[in-house]
């Protein structure tokens, strides 16, 4: 029964694709099958993360059995206590254990301290007058350290490069892994005061002058770091195991200068920065002059104004790093930006934190986790976009307004389907709906949001993994794979999960699709030549009509194909004895099918404002869809 239910996958995929596939080319499915291509040589994927050492990190975990799969595995020692931090480190080791092909390194903040002489600013009114207090004396605004610049004695501030971009290989034959998770191990649980403020435009200032190879700004500023008392010690001689990385500096006369890591990047390097925080940005401007400078003098060339967080992580992600404009960095062909992910305290998933996201180019925080399995599946899915390794693919239509041709309909639909793990010909595939905020004004960006009108896409232009797509019920999907990204609730990228493919009759609940048209299950219709169409029912009838179409010896297996096609798991796969329900997905591949929309406009209890939109989809088990748009 099995070699004849492949027989028919076989001859669905087959008959779909015989019209463009001439008999001397390759099937152009061997795209999807062989194996996903490396980066070229140099230009693997960078990405930096950044750390906020904060309480949070420090505060106490494990405190049931959550992480004893952790502690199972060797990821953690197996006599606690255990803190947040010793939590985050096994994560990164599980994580990191098989990711190779791209470049990491890590950046942390300085402590914002100081025992120096403080200045302090007089205050003006919004006129320019001074403020005056009762006496007739000025007001002056807060102190503030004298601590920017390099090589500032006996105070802390800004950030540092902890280690600079190295490419994980596997088997991590040059130790670039290994030396990560020893800076981690090195770096003290922050506990009192050996925690420091998350400096945000002065930490990705900091993170600019590497990537451009300009001099040293606030890196070598720890002398208050990690709690030391003695101010005449800097970081470097302190906490050596957990310093900026000397290897990624110049040594010239006057001050050290960092060695560019895109001078020598293949062409159309992505850059990304991955930061895991606990709260927001704050004590960050003390070097707003250095980066209000202009590029010819190290700066971005822009007055900040007052700017915050979000305006260097935009600046960032709008440059191009390679233009020939900034430090040592050569003219490169492409676009050397900046793209920035945030995984955040979940108390914090707020309006600022949003904004972080927004400005970095990747539309909405993840949550940082202190579940081992999600904090894992949050920095899985954040490799998962930055490589791309997913063969999911993606093809959109958008229906035109019948009522107003110079605009379109703010409805989205994009086509997915997934190439089967063990190269079967029975692949999955799905149609599912967002929505396109601003698309027809004027004043607003046009966006894609899912039904929660959160942004939906990623910076690599497919679906988020945290979406949920219009359609989905999400109290009824499956538990999610967090090894594969997916997200109690949501639906997202995931091919066979939510959307269309959920909502077909009989899918959900014990019906199932039903072996006959009229029986409260699918309604399914076959093509009967010469003109006219029958219903696909497993019956006598039908069974033996469709015989020599199925090529198989009897009636009785006919039967048992259609029962097959109308999405019956007549062979009990998943072995709970029950043959009348539905497989665990019976939407076919879209592959070379695009969503046609069909907008009717405003009939039967339809309006303008709704309009009765379906859509025809092709799919590769045969199937011609007609889905309606509620």
């Amino acid at each position: 029964m099995n070699t004849q239910i492949h027989k028919l996958a076989v001859f669905s995929l087959v008959a779909a694709l015989v019209f463009s596939v001439g008999s001397t080319q390759a099937d152009d499915t061997d795209v999807y099958l062989r194996p996903p291509t490396k980066p070229a040589p140099g230009s693997e994927p960078m990405v930096m993360f950044s750390l906020d050492y904060r309480p949070s990190l420090g505060s106490t975990a494990c405190n049931g059995t959550e992480c004893d799969k952790f502690i199972a595995e060797g990821l953690m020692s197996p006599v606690g206590p255990y803190t947040f931090f010793d939590v985050l480190r096994a994560a990164m080791r599980k994580v990191f254990g098989e990711l190779e092909g791209v470049r990491v390194g890590l950046m942390i903040n300085h402590d914002h301290a100081s025992t120096l002489e403080k200045n302090k600013d007089p205050l003006y009114d919004e006129f320019g007058n001074p403020v005056l207090d009762e006496f007739g004396n000025p007001v002056f605004g807060p102190y503030q350290p004298i601590c920017d610049g390099l090589n500032e004695p006996a105070c802390s501030n800004g950030g540092y490069i902890a280690m600079g971009f190295r490419l994980f290989k596997a088997g991590d034959t040059n130790n670039a892994k290994a030396k990560f998770l020893n800076i981690l191990s090195a770096i003290p649980d922050p506990q009192g005061n050996l925690s420091h403020a998350f400096q945000g435009k002065e930490l990705f200032f900091e993170f600019f002058r590497y990537l451009t190879g300009q001099g040293v700004y606030n890196g070598h500023n720890g002398w208050m770091d990690f709690g030391t008392k003695d101010e005449t010690i800097n970081l470097d001689v302190e906490f050596p195991a957990a310093s900026w990385d000397t290897t990624i500096e110049l040594p010239p006369p006057i001050k050290p200068l960092y060695e560019s890591p895109l001078t020598t990047a293949g062409a159309c390097t992505r850059i990304y920065t991955v930061n895991l925080m606990f709260q927001v940005s704050q004590h960050e401007d003390d070097s707003d002059a250095a980066i209000e400078a202009s590029i010819a003098s190290g700066g971005f060339g822009m007055a900040l104004d007052k700017g915050t967080f979000p305006d260097v992580i935009q600046y960032l992600n709008d440059a191009d790093l390679g233009d020939g404009q900034y430090g040592t960095v050569p003219n490169l062909d492409g676009t050397q930006n900046v793209i920035s992910y945030f995984i955040v305290d979940p108390s914090k998933v707020n309006t600022t934190t949003f904004g972080y996201a927004q400005a970095g180019g990747t539309g909405a925080p993840l949550v940082l986790s202190a579940n081992p399995d999600e904090l894992v599946s949050a920095l899985q899915e954040v490799f998962r976009q930055i490589l791309s390794l997913s063969t999911t693919f993606v093809a959109a239509s958008v229906p035109v307004n019948v009522f107003n041709r110079a605009e379109v309909s703010n409805n989205v639909y994009i086509a997915l389907f997934q190439v089967d793990k063990e190269a079967k010909p029975t692949w999955t595939g799905n149609v599912k709906k967002l929505t396109l905020a601003g698309v027809n004004s004027s004043h607003e960006q046009g966006v894609l949001v899912d039904a929660n009108d959160n942004v939906a896409i990623t910076d690599d232009g497919r679906v988020r993994m945290d979406a949920l797509t219009h359609w989905t019920l999400p109290l009824s999907l499956p538990p999610p794979d967090y090894a594969q990204g997916e997200v109690a609730g949501r639906d997202g990228r995931s091919v066979a999960r939510g959307g269309a493919g959920q909502r077909i009759t009989g899918f959900l609940g014990d019906l199932g699709p039903r072996l006959a048209n009229g029986l409260g299950g699918r309604t399914i219709y076959y093509d009967r030549l010469p003109a006219s169409l029958a219903a696909f029912n497993v019956d006598e009838i039908t069974a033996t009509t469709l015989q020599p179409n199925f090529d198989v010896d009897s009636v009785g297996e006919s039967a048992e194909m259609i029962a097959y096609a109308r999405g019956v798991d007549i062979d009990d796969i998943d072995g709970d004895n029950n043959k009348t329900e539905a497989r665990s997905w019976i939407f076919g591949d879209p592959l070379h099918s695009r969503p046609l929309p069909i907008n009717y406009g405003a009939i039967g209890g339809y309006s303008e404002e709704n309009p009765a939109i379906f859509l025809a989809v092709g799919s590769n088990d045969g199937m011609l869809r007609m889905l309606r748009n509620t």
